[in-house]
């Protein structure tokens, strides 16, 4: 009787349980959060580990396509030059997925403030606000940051 019991309990959807699991949405929402937690952590693992081998970036009126080592040493040095004092959300961020769940974008603004690295070594500080749009594709390995097109306030 108790193995009849486990095996109609192993059968039960876990959003009955109470363990809906997350929507897309939320999980799109737990990147940009691990994102912003990379910054200041200064963790380019972490920013990288969101991001998928082809990357575009819509930035200074241009469209790139860097490869994941080029953005992986640009990240470094600016995440080794950065501190940050503030880096969060000014509003919720608002979230998309497509009808078929293979593409979502966040978009966000943001406050950052700090002080980075000069050429001289001198720390300047900074205050800034960001809007930015965060592109996102659904693999089958899950979902991974594939562009953004960000600009400044």
């Amino acid at each position: 009787m108790k193995s009849l019991f486990s095996l109609v309990l192993a059968l039960i959807p876990t959003t009955l349980l109470g363990q809906a699991p997350a929507s897309h949405e939320d999980q799109l929402l737990h990147m940009h959060s691990e994102l912003i937690r990379a910054h200041v952590e200064g963790r380019v693992d972490l920013w990288m580990s969101l991001e998928a081998q082809e990357y575009t970036s819509l930035n200074g009126g241009r469209i790139t396509f860097p490869t994941m080592a080029a953005r992986e040493e640009q990240r470094a040095a600016y995440l080794q030059g950065a501190s940050f004092e503030v880096y969060r959300d000014l509003r919720e961020p608002i979230v998309r997925v497509s009808d078929d769940g293979s593409l979502g974008w966040l978009m966000a603004e943001v406050q950052v403030s700090g002080t980075l690295l000069d050429q001289d070594g001198n720390r300047v500080p900074f205050h800034d606000v960001w809007a930015w749009v965060e592109f996102y594709e659904h693999t089958g390995e899950g979902w991974r940051l594939t562009g953004n097109a960000s600009n400044r306030r």
